[in-house]
């Protein structure tokens, strides 16, 4: 495996350890925040997440593009690494769909009330909002495994030096 490769599949897991983390720390509020009254849901929803939207946000696409990239890196490393990251790659990607599919609209619908007020639906809403959370975090632990196990199978494809360009330079010497 190139040293590139290496690199590229520290990064990735790094960066699915701290999505997972974001996800988990949803999953640990589910209970408390199911409990709240609406206007004060709203309003922890459109206030205490700020940094989970920017910088959260920047970690989670930075996530799926390095497993992406990682899974392009790996393609001749051996088909089960291939395979473990290619996989982590697609659970990431079905994560970022329904956080797009499913949040994204639930967090509009809610910074589009105005301060004390609740939207039509909250009690639907709410459910669509932290249940995809809980499956993000699922989906995100799984690809954590999965890249995890891929550090510690062993490499069996062709790496850079053995392809057959070099092949050609040891038959010249």
């Amino acid at each position: 495996m190139t040293r590139t490769a290496r690199t590229t599949q520290v990064v990735t897991v790094l960066l699915v350890a701290l999505t997972m983390g974001l996800e988990f720390a949803h999953v640990l509020e589910l209970g408390p925040r199911f409990g709240y009254p609406p206007q004060l849901y709203v309003q922890l929803t459109n206030t205490l997440y700020f940094w989970f939207g920017t910088l959260g946000a920047a970690v989670y696409v930075g996530s799926v593009g390095a497993a992406a990239a990682l899974t392009w890196l790996v393609r001749h490393c051996g088909r089960t690494v291939a395979s473990l990251t290619g996989a982590a790659a697609v659970l990431q990607l079905a994560a970022l769909v329904s956080w797009l599919a499913l949040i994204a609209p639930v967090n509009a619908r809610l910074r589009a009330v105005a301060p004390g007020e609740v939207p039509d639906g909250l009690v639907s809403l709410r459910a669509q909002w932290e249940y995809t959370h809980t499956l993000g975090f699922v989906l995100f632990t799984a690809a954590f495994l999965l890249l995890v196990v891929s550090l510690v199978v062993p490499v069996t494809g062709r790496s850079r030096g053995d392809g057959p360009a070099a092949r050609v330079r040891e038959a010249i010497r």
